[in-house]
């Protein structure tokens, strides 16, 4: 996917300037590019807050073995399948061609690939995270501990099963209403509270009370994140 994963927005400049009570097509270009500013980090923080992404989200840099996602084992050295229970739900199946890479250590610092062996080497639940091998390691280098570091792995995770349709100006379209809607509130409970752009635009009653729509932003905002997260942080 050519698009950066930070620029991805699940709500667009338009609908952060909405929910300020902005008319899209009234507003400086400063306003605009701060709204798709917010918008950006408002859905980097969705991300991080409910792991629930909307589009293909990598984990760890596919030229970079280490930045990938590392799990010790407890079983390498018995005859039982290897479990491991990866960070992330909804993973996407494991393709060589997007970048994902699955392997299992052969020695101190040597690694096999087997991203090609599923079925055989190895089974995921990819909506439940549960990755079983079947390798086993041996102690056979002094002060080597062949359960530490047993496995290592490149994957994407987001929207298992679902279309996933995005702009050319990196908005994802195929995001629900209420996450949108969600996003959105972020990003604009950022720029109500801006002193320096609230100068900068003519004031036309709608922002006067920033606490009062600040605090509607933030109900918004934490309701719809509960909901998809399963508890509330309220």
């Amino acid at each position: 996917m050519a698009t950066s994963q930070n620029s991805v927005r699940y709500a667009s400049a338009d609908d952060v300037l909405l929910a300020l009570d902005k008319d899209p097509d009234e507003v400086n270009e400063q306003l605009r590019n701060r709204a798709q500013q917010r918008a950006e980090a408002a859905t980097e923080k969705w991300i991080n807050r409910t792991g629930r992404p909307f589009h293909p989200v990598q984990i760890g840099n596919p030229d970079e073995p280490r930045t990938w996602e590392i799990h010790d084992s407890q079983d390498a050295e018995t005859w039982d399948p290897v479990r491991v229970m990866l960070d992330n739900r909804r993973i996407l199946p494991l393709d060589p061609d997007e970048g994902d890479s699955l392997e299992v250590r052969t020695g101190r610092d040597d690694w096999d690939d087997i991203t090609d062996g599923e079925g055989q080497e190895w089974v995921l639940d990819y909506r439940d995270r549960r990755l079983l091998l079947y390798r086993r390691r041996l102690n056979l280098v002094p002060f080597d501990d062949p359960n530490t570091r047993f496995v290592r792995i490149c994957y994407r995770y987001g929207p298992l099963g679902e279309d996933v349709e995005i702009t050319a100006d990196d908005v994802v379209e195929s995001v629900p209403a209420d996450v949108t809607g969600a996003v959105a509130a972020k990003a604009a409970m950022r720029l109500v509270l801006d002193d320096e752009l609230k100068r900068s635009m003519s004031d036309d009653g709608q922002l006067t009370d920033r606490s009062t729509k600040r605090s509607a932003f933030k109900e918004k905002w934490e309701s719809t994140t509960a909901e998809y997260t399963g508890f509330s942080s309220l």
